[in-house]
């Protein structure tokens, strides 16, 4: 739904002859399905083409030597404005006032109905996310780890990646933690064997404070890019396994991305970059080499050739959007920049192409949205940041 000082601001630029050819067609639009809109966008034309006809006529009336055609065109002019209607001003006036009284108070009813509460308030930008985390031990302890840092490494203690000790871990007993991003946030760590991990926002990953002879486990919820280190004993590899709510990937040695977010609903993208994977789910297998991607959904497993670069953007700071349809790409935008969304159900489908550094604020964001001719308002309300999209 329009407010009231959107269409305002069109018919205002309309008046002033600054509107654009897709500003124009949005006010016809609001015209045809609003007679009121419409009647008072007429009345506007006709004050309009009053103003156009007074300036031609002071303007021929004070040539000297008129031409027969400039005589014509003098009287003509003259006559048109003779057989305006004589109004009063009030009169024409009244028009203007009805139109803006059924605005607003359709302003005050979509106010009044919860979409925008009393308590909200509209926001111009929002920060980008930072390095963010926090470790839960097993008995309970919570490590908030320092934004000043990107990542920690584990082994008999856990320390940031410039040595600064944050935990003496004991060697005698596995210890399981979890690793978490908030929205907004994002974290690398070191595992004790060696491999890295970089964890995307909202992101979780449970890990062992060492790995047991015989295999190497840790699950994940989120997104997140491994770099396996390799291990063997006796000539056989030690196999890595990430296991998520739909899979199990299990490797050797190997880099690969992995994003199984809950709230994709069981969807889940395995890309690999380089080494061998296979993914395993309901008792099937699926082997993928260096530049396929697995997806696990509702129907099963499925893989794609797929350019590598644009899954996995984000740990080199950026956003890659080919064709991605605009849902998708609004929660990708959600988790790094910490906000809520909800599109109208009259918002076409959309899909956008685009590159982002994702040090941007989210207002240079919103810039290339609606490049792609998308609209929007960004509110604060109950704590929350939200961006609702509409036509």
């Amino acid at each position: 739904m329009y407010e009231t000082s959107e269409i305002a601001r069109l018919i205002k630029r309309k008046i002033e002859g600054t509107i654009t050819v897709d500003e124009l067609m949005e006010l016809n639009e609001l015209a045809r399905q609003n007679p009121s809109i419409d009647s008072l966008l007429l009345m506007v034309e006709d004050d309009r083409t009053l103003l156009e006809d007074t300036a031609m006529y002071l303007s021929l009336s004070t040539e000297q030597g008129k031409s027969d055609r400039q005589k014509r065109l003098l009287e003509t002019t003259l006559s048109k404005i003779h057989q305006r209607p004589k109004v009063p001003l009030f009169r024409r006036l009244l028009p203007y006032a009805g139109v803006f009284c059924v605005l607003l108070m359709g302003a005050l009813l979509y106010y009044r109905s919860g979409v925008m509460a009393p308590d909200t308030t509209l926001l111009e930008d929002l920060a980008p996310g930072t390095n963010r985390a926090s470790i839960t031990l097993s008995d309970g302890r919570i490590i908030e780890l320092s934004e000043d840092r990107q990542g920690v490494i584990l082994g008999d203690q856990l320390k940031y990646e410039d040595g600064t000790l944050i935990q003496t871990m004991d060697n005698m007993e596995v210890v399981y933690a979890t690793i978490a991003t908030p929205k907004g946030g994002q974290y690398q760590i070191t595992l004790s064997d060696g491999t890295k991990v970089w964890l995307n926002a909202e992101s979780k990953l449970t890990y062992p404070s060492f790995f047991k002879e015989g295999g190497r486990v840790v699950e994940l919820e989120g997104e997140a890019y491994f770099d396996v280190s390799t291990l063997s004993k006796n000539g056989k590899k030690i196999p890595f396994t990430v296991k998520t709510d739909q899979q199990q990937v299990e490797v050797v040695g190997t880099q690969f991305n992995l994003k199984a977010y809950r709230d994709d609903e069981g969807y889940t993208q395995t890309t690999l970059v380089e080494g061998a994977v296979s993914l395993h789910a309901d008792g099937h297998t699926l082997p993928l080499m260096p530049g396929e991607q697995g997806v696990r959904s509702g129907n099963g497993f499925r893989k794609r050739q797929v350019d590598v670069g644009a899954y996995i953007s984000w740990k080199n700071n950026h956003f890659v959007f080919e064709e991605v349809e605009l849902r998708d790409a609004l929660k990708i935008l959600s988790r790094w920049y910490d906000f809520d969304f909800s599109i109208d159900n009259a918002v076409k489908p959309t899909h956008l192409y685009a590159s982002i550094n994702r040090g941007k604020s989210f207002k240079e964001v919103l810039r290339i949205l609606e490049s792609s001719g998308i609209r929007f308002r960004m509110e604060r309300t109950e704590e929350r940041n939200k961006l609702l999209i509409f036509n």
